[in-house]
C-alpha cells in the first residue's frame, strides 16, 4: 500500500460519522454540522495521526524514521488536542459569557474545540481498528 489517503480518510470518517451518529440520537439540532466540526466524541484527529503512524510501521518497520515521525507529529497533535484547545474552548466559554452578560453583540465563538483524554483515547483505538484493517 503506497497511498496512505485511504487510510487517514476511513479513520476521519468512521469518526465524523460516529459523530453524526451520537448527535442523531441525542436529537440535537443541525446534527448534520457535527460532520465537519471539530472537538467532541471521538477525536478525529487522534484517530487519523493513529493510522497513519500504525500504516507506516507496518510499511516501512518500527524503527524507520517514517514511523518515527508519525510517531512524533501524532503526538504533537494529540497533545494539542488535549491541552492547547482545551484552553482556546474554556476561553471562548468566558468570551461568550462575558459578551451575553454585558449585552454585546459579537458573535457566539465556538466552544466545542479540544478533547477529553476518554475523546482521544477512543480515537486511537479506532485509528488502530481502521490501520488493522488497511493492513490486513
Amino acid at each position: 500500500m503506497e497511498n496512505l489517503l485511504p487510510v487517514a480518510g476511513g479513520s476521519l470518517a468512521t469518526c465524523q460519522g460516529l459523530k453524526l451518529i451520537l448527535a442523531l440520537r441525542k436529537c440535537q439540532r443541525h446534527a448534520w454540522r457535527r460532520l465537519l466540526e471539530p472537538g467532541g466524541m471521538p477525536s478525529s484527529h487522534t484517530a487519523v495521526v493513529t493510522s497513519l503512524a500504525m500504516v507506516m510501521g507496518w510499511m516501512y518497520g518500527w524503527t524507520s524514521p517514517f514511523f518515527q515521525l508519525a510517531a512524533v507529529f501524532g503526538g504533537i497533535v494529540i497533545y494539542d488536542a488535549l491541552t492547547l484547545r482545551q484552553a482556546v474552548e474554556e476561553h471562548a466559554r468566558r468570551l461568550n459569557l462575558i459578551c451575553r452578560r454585558e449585552g454585546l453583540a459579537a458573535g457566539e465563538l465556538r466552544e466545542n474545540l479540544g478533547h477529553t483524554l476518554a475523546e482521544a483515547l477512543t480515537g486511537a483505538l479506532i485509528g488502530a481498528l481502521v490501520a488493522v484493517a488497511f493492513i490486513l
